[in-house]
């Protein structure tokens, strides 16, 4: 299970707008190394990361409308159907008076248990209720839930800029379509009015590929459960990382300068687009940490200081339409001192390659473990270790070197359980290695 407070997202955050105006700018990037050796390979790692104050907004939080779709489908009878409606009423009474909430169930087809209705002390008993209707028997129309319930927040009014379908399924879909491709079409269809997903998977037998899909798209937050009496927990942990909502509709955008090439995002949900990089964000909160990284192609052949990029953070504060933008200028040097060029490493972008490259490890981990190469897997995660704790300990004193022992910690568990886990085992620990890597990356 992953834990919502503590996760390492990946690239913003930011204030409202009267924040934003009392303060410094909280954007701000690097490459690997700020100074390079003339004439050397141009190839480089460069680091976006944007960290929004840590501060108690003061003003009533932004109402959210929210869409609950729950798989109701014969798999999950039992506890799983009961505690998804024990999720649903923890869910409802989070909710505040005037947000509006609707709820869904899809099995063989999609029926809508309560249209959107806004919270009141009128309304929350009969949501209650409708809650109390979810009951488990059919098939898995995964992609007509998910439509339904972003179709619905489609039609909410301006006054509710926070929207949120919450997800819950334990199994693969068969019927509509069930492919990652549609079903993350869907899912990016609903940014264009600023609806994400957070998706709960139960269990070990759902569509971890489908549900990361749409969560990536959407810019929302994925979580694995393997015991259905988390579900409450979550949904309760999400809604208070919503009232904390100090931006919506948010990305980060790197152009880059003449003579340098943007060649690849290395961050998952990160796009090269007409040379521009691009990473949407969604939803941000305050406190929120996140983190892009990607490879240009810059100019070594005189020396001289020269500008890489412009990295923009493009937000609206809850309720505004104008949008906002903080940026700052991504800078290099060229020289010919090689020593000081070999010196010039910024301590925060190389760990930023050293979670990337375990992140990967932990994707290749989790697909060895369902084939069966465990030794294989405990390799990778091993190599992943090795390369977090030398970053660790390169820079002991760098604000990220805290972070990457955690990271190194985790990679040793998960070496020891790739090691020693029983056959039955290994998908559980799929499950949980692929959960671990998004999380990573802030999904």
């Amino acid at each position: 299970m992953r834990r919502a407070f503590a996760m390492a997202v990946v690239v913003s955050a930011v204030l409202s707008a009267s924040l934003a105006t009392a303060q410094t700018t909280w954007i701000d990037g690097s490459p690997i190394q700020t100074r390079l050796r003339v004439g050397a390979d141009g190839t480089t790692y460069v680091g976006v990361w944007i960290d929004a104050p840590n501060r108690v907004v003061t003003r009533t939080r932004a109402p959210m409308a929210i869409s609950l779709v729950v798989d109701t489908s014969g798999s999950m009878a039992g506890d799983k159907i009961q505690n998804a409606r024990l999720a649903a009423a923890s869910l409802l009474e989070s909710a505040a008076d005037g947000d509006i909430v609707s709820i869904y169930a899809f099995s063989n087809g999609v029926t809508e248990m309560a249209p959107p209705t806004v919270v009141s002390a009128a309304t929350r008993a009969s949501l209650m209720q409708r809650v109390g209707q979810l009951y488990a028997a059919g098939g898995t129309n995964l992609y007509g839930g998910v439509q339904a319930g972003l179709s619905r927040l489609s039609q909410v009014p301006n006054t509710h800029p926070v929207r949120r379908v919450f997800l819950i399924s334990d199994g693969h879909a068969n019927i509509g379509p069930s492919d990652s491709y549609s079903l993350s079409a869907l899912a990016a269809g609903g940014t264009e009015w600023g609806a994400q997903i957070s998706a709960i998977g139960v269990g070990l037998d759902y569509d971890q590929q489908s549900l990361s899909a749409m969560v990536v798209r959407s810019s929302g937050r994925l979580y694995h459960l393997q015991q259905p009496q988390q579900m409450a927990t979550i949904l309760e942990q999400e809604m208070s990382l919503l009232s904390r909502t100090v931006a919506v509709n948010a990305f980060i955008e790197v152009v880059p300068a003449p003579g340098v090439t943007i060649l690849e995002g290395n961050t998952t949900g990160a796009e090269v687009v007409n040379g521009r990089l691009r990473l949407p964000l969604g939803s941000v909160f305050s406190g929120q940490h996140r983190e892009v990284l990607f490879r240009a192609r810059v100019d070594t052949a005189q020396p001289g200081s020269r500008s890489l990029a412009q990295a923009r953070l493009v937000y609206q504060s809850p309720g505004e339409e104008r949008a906002l933008t903080e940026e700052t200028t991504l800078r290099y040097e060229v020289t010919r001192d090689e020593a000081a060029a070999r010196a010039s490493q910024a301590p925060t972008v190389v760990a930023m390659v050293a979670d990337h490259r375990a992140t990967e490890a932990q994707h290749r981990a989790a697909e060895m473990m369902r084939s069966g190469q465990q030794d294989q897997a405990a390799r990778e995660l091993a190599t992943a270790r090795a390369t977090l704790a030398a970053a660790a300990q390169a820079a002991p004193a760098a604000p990220s070197s805290a972070r990457l022992r955690s990271r190194a910690q985790q990679m040793e568990r998960a070496e020891q359980r790739a090691a020693t886990a029983a056959p039955s085992e290994a998908p559980a620990a799929a499950y949980d290695f692929e959960d671990d890597a998004m999380s990573a990356e802030g999904y």
